[in-house]
């Protein structure tokens, strides 16, 4: 039996795969998103292929430039031409059925990470776009998705049901704490974990089993950490003319807490630090501390400028039945320095979340 390649309104085989970048095999049934995905790869193969491997040559060979938008958390997204072989250089090849669940935009880095993955070893992609959270936990469950990609805000989104044939969750995008990782993993009893740093610019650059990361060898003379920001040399960007460059290096504007003398942790952007009554805060790092406290599913922290303190931090919490807004207070005043307690804090019914599915700025 042919193996399948894209599941979403439609099931899409490899076979189809081919016949569509010979001969422009077209159904009207096609959904927007599988028709984005077929001439993705339609555009970087050419006519001729005629099986799987044949198509993995040719897109080798052919290491074409591709276009993609950085994920704009804190700004208007970038346009990046990233290779074919610099997109790819971190995927492992592997002869096995993994089914992945597709949850990026398919045009960003993380997005094409996933496609990439299924498509060079030969596996199913799951679109999970365009679909309520309910929806995608009965996706996950009737699909027998084994592999999961998204941003620890996305899957908190989805959790309820134990997703007990899913073999390994990949955090990537927001930040990913031990404490996250190990509320999470409840729901998927048999996954490893597995957690990547990658940038629109740089593509994936570090993997973890945990919440530490540290500079690969092969790297060493390619990243490097200048004031707890991380840098990564000319060698490794992409091709952008909205790149700003400080001579052969590129500042990512992530910022990193040093754990051990080698280890270190992402704990945010450099753009989402505000001055809060003389002190320094980290807006990102005030919303892991706060999805500590009990009761919380998702908290969004902004700030607003305010004439006594410099800013003012604003709260939005998405909440647990049967916990009300004096329990969450009464914790933030045991977990938070007093300069770290939101001024205005609200319950909402949702936060809205980027492409991407990360908190939007």
């Amino acid at each position: 039996m042919d193996k399948i390649f894209l599941i979403d309104k439609n099931t899409i085989t490899y076979t189809n795969l081919i016949d569509y970048i010979n001969l422009n095999v077209f159904s009207d049934e096609y959904t927007e998103w599988e028709v984005f995905i077929l001439n993705t790869i339609k555009n970087l193969a050419s006519k001729g292929v005629s099986n799987h491997t044949d198509l993995i040559n040719v897109l080798h060979k052919n290491n074409k430039h591709i276009e993609l938008l950085s994920s704009g958390t804190t700004g208007e997204p970038k346009v990046i031409y990233q290779s074919f072989k610099n997109m790819v250089r971190n995927i492992s090849i592997s002869e096995d059925d993994s089914v992945w669940a597709m949850f990026y935009h398919p045009n960003r880095m993380a997005g094409y990470q996933v496609l990439f993955q299924t498509l060079l070893n030969g596996q199913t992609l799951v679109n999970m776009r365009g679909y309520d959270y309910k929806e995608i936990q009965d996706r996950i469950l009737t699909y027998n998705v084994t592999h999961i990609s998204a941003t620890p805000t996305l899957y908190k989104m989805i959790l309820g049901p134990t997703f007990d044939k899913v073999k390994q969750i990949t955090f990537g995008g927001d930040g990913s704490t031990k404490n996250l990782q190990h509320q999470i993993s409840k729901y998927f009893p048999n996954a490893r974990i597995k957690n990547i740093y990658a940038s629109t610019e740089g593509g994936s650059l570090f993997a973890s089993n945990g919440e530490l990361f540290h500079i690969p060898i092969k790297y060493m003379d390619k990243i490097k950490i200048v004031d707890n920001e991380i840098h990564i040399h000319n060698d490794l960007v992409g091709l952008s003319t909205s790149i700003e460059m400080d001579g052969d290096w590129y500042n990512t504007g992530d910022l990193i807490e040093f754990v051990t003398d080698t280890e270190f942790k992402i704990v945010g952007r450099s753009s989402n630090v505000v001055k809060v009554a003389g002190y320094n805060v980290n807006l990102e790092s005030i919303e892991s501390k706060i999805l500590k406290i009990e009761g919380i599913k998702l908290c969004k922290i902004s700030s607003k400028y305010n004439s006594v303190l410099g800013n003012m931090l604003i709260a939005e919490i998405i909440a647990l039945d049967g916990y009300s807004l004096i329990d969450i207070k009464r914790s933030m005043r045991d977990g938070l320095e007093k300069f770290e307690i939101p001024t205005k804090i609200s319950f909402v019914e949702s936060i809205e979340l980027n492409e991407n599915g990360k908190i939007k700025r």
